[in-house]
């Protein structure tokens, strides 16, 4: 299957029945321990002399496939499991970010020798347009191991992207229909891989879940055949992105200047078949068996990410619902419900903060929306999408409420984080179950009470502890020492440790 000759490079991959020894091992057992052993082999290839180029494809083919199952099984373990160890969570995703990098950059010294020896380079024709291909699937997955982490994503990612794909077109190649796996469901082309990778760049992920951003990366490959990519900005064309800079995919402006290395790119026709999966989605509540984009995710999952890709990929780009000011802002925030209650409650009594539960942000802009921050070398690892925030501008009397919504890191200590403000002023509040409410608990809950008044439907908004929403729920707050009567209406949002709940007031005096 090689083709080796007596003249063999010194690696214990060279001998084919090593080789053959190795690739088997790497079969079984622990996932994150093989996968990491794979990673040993494909970092180790670049650095020997002596391998063919057709031999190094082949090497690096075996242990490609030979991790395909332990790296689909970390995939599972860390996108569906509902809470794992900080230590397991860090093995998982350092394991898989490993890989791809590795994998990635292995199949990308193929590219290099090709370009550069055009003896090896007659000898690799034929396998020019997978490698190719197998170098975007590498380097997307990589992407998207980043983004799983709010970034940063090295510019040179992009660059090596852009790199490979002018290699493709330059040799005819990039159009060629081609299986980058011999199990792959259908045909692909250089050019198509290429979308899938720019595509989930300009995705706007920051926003995502980690079950979002993989179920956004399935369904892109799946309607990625659909994508346009042109050497002409068209009415199709919504981003663009430069062959020839290491920066990543962005927005088509009106002040982009033509360039011959720029390539104008949009999801085109594959709106209208997104539109129309929604449509049979919603109407449904299901997802057809015929439309391939995983097991784990759930009918709500698929609406709302399906949702963020068509505004993000829309004609006009996204606009916010509030215009931000910029200028730096103290704030003091306290985070996670429990915390957040207890501060609010103690600085209701006027009784002393603990430190211990307050960090200081400094805001670069502001709307009455919600706030986006910086925060340099980060306390704890508590910061993530849906985390419930407590914030406090300097010298203000009340606590507003708020909830992340964004998160991308610019470097290693530096985290940007947009969070939406929920409410400028909570009231913390003790909820008494109502009369003839048997098979509620008489112990009363306490909540924090985000509505300023009740709205045009009679109803209010309150924070609570998760799990404690019931439809059926009927309780007495008492508000400036009057009582009043909350029905509960329905959930607006459920987050790990805090429940959003609406509550009609039904009337003005307590039964």
């Amino acid at each position: 299957m090689f083709g080796w000759t007596a003249d063999e490079p010194d690696h214990p991959l060279a001998d084919p029945h090593t080789a053959r020894q190795i690739i088997n091992e790497l079969r079984g057992g622990d996932p994150v321990s093989q996968l990491d052993e794979a990673i040993g082999h494909l970092e180790s290839l670049p650095r020997v002399e002596g391998f063919r180029l057709v031999r190094l494809y082949e090497v690096i083919d075996l242990l490609d496939q030979a991790a395909k199952p332990h790296q689909r099984r970390i995939t599972a373990d860390y996108i569906g499991a509902s809470r794992l160890a900080h230590h397991q969570e860090n093995r998982l995703w350092k394991s898989a970010a490993d890989f791809w990098r590795s994998l990635a950059q292995a199949y990308l010294r193929c590219l290099e020798i090709f370009r550069s020896n055009p003896k090896e380079a007659r000898t690799f024709d034929a396998m020019l347009p997978i490698c190719c291909a197998r170098v975007m699937r590498a380097l997307g997955a990589e992407v998207k191991w980043l983004f799983l982490r709010h970034g940063p994503v090295p510019q040179h990612l992009w660059s090596h992207a852009s790199s490979a794909f002018a290699l493709a077109e330059a040799s005819g190649i990039a159009l060629q229909p081609i299986r980058v796996y011999e199990v792959s469901h259908s045909d692909t082309t250089v050019q198509q891989e290429y979308l899938r990778l720019l595509v989930l760049g300009a995705a706007s992920t920051d926003t995502l879940h980690p079950a979002q951003l993989e179920l956004a990366e399935r369904a892109i490959a799946w309607f990625s055949r659909s994508f346009v990519l042109s050497a002409n900005r068209s009415g199709e064309t919504t981003h663009y992105v430069d062959l020839a800079a290491r920066r990543p995919p962005a927005r088509l402006m009106q002040s982009v200047a033509p360039a011959p290395s720029l390539r104008y790119f949009g999801i085109s026709k594959a709106r209208a078949e997104i539109v129309s999966l929604l449509r049979v989605v919603k109407e449904r509540e299901l997802i057809p068996e015929s439309v391939l984009l995983g097991e784990l995710h759930s009918v709500p999952l698929v609406i709302t990410t399906l949702e963020h890709l068509l505004r993000e990929f829309g004609a006009r780009a996204p606009a916010r619902i509030r215009e931000r000011r910029a200028g730096a802002v103290r704030l003091m925030v306290a985070h996670g419900y429990r915390a957040v209650l207890e501060t609010i409650q103690r600085d209701a009594r006027r009784e002393p903060l603990r430190s211990i539960d307050i960090e200081t942000w400094m805001a670069a802009d502001s709307s009455p929306g919600g706030y986006g921050a910086t925060i340099r070398y980060m306390r704890g690892d508590w910061v993530k999408l849906g985390a419930f925030v407590g914030i406090k501008l300097e010298e203000a009397p009340y606590w507003g409420i708020g909830v992340v919504r964004r998160i991308n890191r610019a470097n290693e200590t530096d985290h940007h984080v947009g969070v939406q403000l929920l409410a400028a002023a909570a009231l913390p509040v003790e909820l008494m179950p109502a009369p003839q409410e048997p098979t509620v608990d008489a112990e009363p809950r306490h909540a924090l009470l985000l509505s300023e008044r009740p709205d045009e439907n009679g109803e209010v908004d309150l924070a609570i502890e998760v799990g404690a929403f019931s439809s059926s729920v009927r309780f007495i707050v008492r508000i400036k020492d009057k009582p009043y009567l909350l029905v509960a209406s329905r959930l607006v949002e459920a987050g790990d440790d805090f429940d959003i709940a609406r509550f009609r007031v039904q009337r003005t005096q307590a039964a």
